[in-house]
């Protein structure tokens, strides 16, 4: 009952409670290179491998996808945007929020571009 009761207070903690992860893209087209931060701060790449996504092949899952821990570091470095140690990341409302202030070329239109320390930028 001791256990039941201090698992219920660790998770209900706004301090230790764990965020929803976010899913974040580094550049597309002609796929998505994408992946996420794991509670570690350890990123955790994107796999639609039939061996990864088996129900014990993923280290971690989000909405139904899986990713797959790797030992290189990660951190958030703004609302939406994660780096790894060369490369920048941005989460979907990033990329959303960037087709608001940039004109994408009409065959463009799907969001294909690159993430960089300032947001999204389209190509």
């Amino acid at each position: 009952m001791k256990r039941l009761l201090l698992t219920l207070l660790l998770f209900s903690s706004p301090i230790l409670a764990e965020e929803d992860p976010i899913y974040y893209v580094h550049v597309r087209p002609p796929s998505s290179y994408s992946g996420t931060i794991g509670p570690d701060g350890f990123f955790h790449y994107f796999t639609n491998s039939a061996v990864s996504a088996s129900k014990d092949g993923c280290d971690m899952r989000i909405d139904g996808a899986c990713f797959i821990k790797t030992d290189i570091p990660a951190k958030i470095v703004k609302e939406g945007i994660m780096k790894t140690p060369n490369i920048y990341w941005c989460s979907e409302a990033v990329i959303k929020e960037a087709r608001k202030t940039q004109t994408p070329s009409p065959r463009n239109y799907s969001g294909y571009g690159i993430c960089t320390k300032n947001g999204w930028v389209f190509e």
